[in-house]
């Protein structure tokens, strides 16, 4: 295995990423900036597989891989990020090269059998506690912590890793089996593992949308595997073996939706993680056996922001970070694995070799200008904002601080506010807003008996909201449910922050909102 450090010539195109990334993570809240850090390995995957110019093949991954003409395997930029260190010095680059010989992907699989010689402690679920992460994730080709657990998951399916027996912990160890495995040809590993992440990747899918065993097996990825693709067309044989016909779903008018396709069209996005975080980032990511590319650029503003919301109250960030691509091309490795080495299918990722690399460059720049002149026309003006502590009425202890900005339309911010303590599609409420004399002056959606003064005409900045003075909100007029909202402050806001947002919660809050890990 291979690794070089960044060239100058590529460090310009890589230097994008590190500037739009660090620019956002370092006005965002202090509380989720290092686990923003520890993300951007697999933040910084996703973005060199997209196109930096919408509806172009001009992907990082492909102007980079055309430039070097790395005809013996693949060869990707990982990032390593350096915790101790200050700004855009935290991040650097390796070069690392995949091939049937020598393959990443299998010297982490070894250095993880090696790390639990003689043996190693593990948690109820067998992977590695937090005091032994750090020090793997650190010798890794890829410092991402669900890359660890993926080698740790494929490790216990093929059983190179065997219990051990110990009084009130749980421990693990090389098996035998991997003494066995490991001294296969690399090419026999990498066969054996590209089978074993399928059926796990089927599993995963049967498990989480509670399917049938027939439904969905290893064989249906591996067909995956076989030829270019575009995405969609996955989702399409998928639903078909659940009788459902999705590319005519996706042509009807939403407004001749029945409340099942629309059920269905749900199921759609949380499939899509799915088919993201299980199939086609290991097969990317880890293995290198297909080059994805979304065609839609990378958006930092929105992407760094939502990571951020979904750290700062202990949410999954799997419905954010995996989001399948457009399409995918077999990489020479993975026709080399594949039963047909080589696709029918027309390549629709190959470069055009009459621009070189700089050129290459000189066409997406104006692109790259313009998103940026739409940054400075949106950071320019820092909106005007009310900042809310928000709580249930009947247990003060669940609560979270809320910045809004102050032209929001009253409506939206009741609904909001409902929705952010897990009250969706509230159709009616009462908000009542004490005005200078402490008299309530009471609202409600248009449509509603509950009051007279309507919500769908008015903005927060018209109510007379006084600081320290509390709001009163009652969902379906169910006091019970009643949320009690105290202006903290008015404030200028930041336009490197998305609003409305959730800046602090209690403990006890995030806590009730955990929900298992199910994707």
């Amino acid at each position: 295995m291979e690794q070089k450090n960044t060239t100058l010539r590529h460090d310009e195109l890589l230097r994008l990423f590190t500037h739009e990334y660090e620019k956002y993570v370092s006005h965002m809240d202090e509380g989720c900036r290092e686990q923003l850090y520890q993300v951007a390995p697999m933040v910084f995957a996703k973005w060199y597989h997209t196109a930096l110019a919408a509806d172009t093949i001009l992907s990082p991954v492909n102007i980079i891989s055309q430039d070097l003409g790395f005809d013996e395997g693949e060869a990707a930029y990982v990032l390593d990020i350096s915790p101790e260190k200050e700004g855009k010095e935290k991040y650097s680059f390796r070069l690392l090269t995949y091939t049937l010989e020598r393959h990443p992907l299998l010297a982490d699989l070894a250095l993880v059998l090696d790390h639990c010689l003689p043996d190693c402690t593990v948690d109820e679920n067998g992977f590695f506690p937090e005091e032994e992460r750090a020090a793997l994730l650190a010798r890794l080709s890829f410092a991402d912590a669900f890359y660890l657990d993926y080698l740790t998951q494929l490790c216990r399916q093929l059983r190179l890793l065997e219990p051990v027996t110990a009084i009130h912990v749980h421990k693990v160890r090389k098996s035998p089996k991997a003494v066995e495995f490991l001294s296969l040809p690399p090419i026999e590993q990498l066969e054996l593992l590209k089978e074993e992440a399928c059926y796990l990747a089927a599993g995963r899918f049967r498990y989480t949308m509670d399917l049938e065993a027939d439904t969905i097996d290893s064989g249906f990825f591996l067909a995956c595997l076989e030829g270019h693709q575009e995405v969609d067309e996955i989702f399409v044989r998928f639903y078909k073996r659940v009788d459902v016909d999705i590319s005519d779903l996706w042509q009807t008018p939403p407004s001749h939706l029945t409340e099942e396709d629309h059920a269905i069209l749900s199921s759609l996005l949380f499939a899509g993680i799915m088919l993201d975080k299980w199939f086609l980032t290991p097969m990317s990511v880890f293995f290198r056996l297909i080059r994805p590319i979304s065609f839609t650029p990378f958006r930092f503003y929105l992407t760094v922001n939502h990571l951020a919301a979904l750290f700062l109250m202990g949410h999954n960030i799997s419905p954010e970070l995996f989001l399948p691509p457009s399409y995918y091309s077999l990489t020479s490795l993975g026709k080399a694995l594949a039963e047909n080495k080589e696709p029918k299918e027309e390549d629709r990722q190959k470069m055009p070799h009459a621009l070189n690399y700089d050129q290459i460059l000189d066409a997406v720049a104006s692109e790259w200008e313009m998103r940026i002149y739409e940054e400075l026309l949106r950071v320019e003006v820092a909106p005007e904002l009310y900042v809310f502590r928000v709580c249930v009425a009947e247990d003060e202890t669940l609560w979270k601080d809320i910045e809004i900005e102050t032209h929001s339309h009253l409506h939206e911010f009741c609904c909001d506010l409902c929705a952010a303590f897990g009250m969706d599609a509230v159709s009616d409420y009462l908000l009542s807003v004490p005005d200078q004399n402490g008299f309530p002056v009471e609202y409600a959606p248009m449509g509603s008996k509950s009051a007279l003064n309507k919500t769908n005409r008015l903005t927060l900045e018209e109510l007379p909201i006084q600081i320290d003075t509390a709001l009163r909100l009652v969902p379906e007029k169910n006091k019970k449910l009643a949320l009690r909202i105290l202006p903290l402050e008015k404030k200028r806001g930041s336009g490197y922050l998305q609003y409305p947002r959730v800046r602090a919660q209690s403990k006890k809050i995030t806590r009730q909102e955990q929900i298992d890990e199910i994707y």
